[in-house]
């Protein structure tokens, strides 16, 4: 479980990466007017704050399934079997 657990992480961090670098503002060129650099800011806000969410969701799914590993209840460990002796019969002149 937990290597599935740190693929999904992956997964997710790369995600999230890839969503906020495209929600950042990044133009070659410079708006005209006022209300262009309004719409490009307000999309892009929109953007970042969605990616806020989801990372803000993503916490609160680790801290549950953090919490549920750390009190599920675990198999009670039993004693190891002592290994038996192998005894060899050797015929007594």
């Amino acid at each position: 479980m937990y290597k599935a657990l740190a693929v999904l992480r992956t997964l997710y961090l790369l995600f999230i990466v890839g969503y906020t670098v495209r929600a950042m503002p990044i133009f070659t060129s410079v708006s005209n007017t006022f209300d262009e650099q309004y719409a490009r800011c307000s999309s892009s806000l929109n953007l970042v704050l969605r990616a806020a969410w989801f990372a803000i969701a993503w916490i609160a799914f680790e801290t549950a399934v953090g919490w549920f590993l750390a009190t599920r209840a675990r198999p009670t460990p039993t004693a190891p079997v002592p290994p038996q002796r192998e005894t060899t019969r050797t015929s007594s002149p």
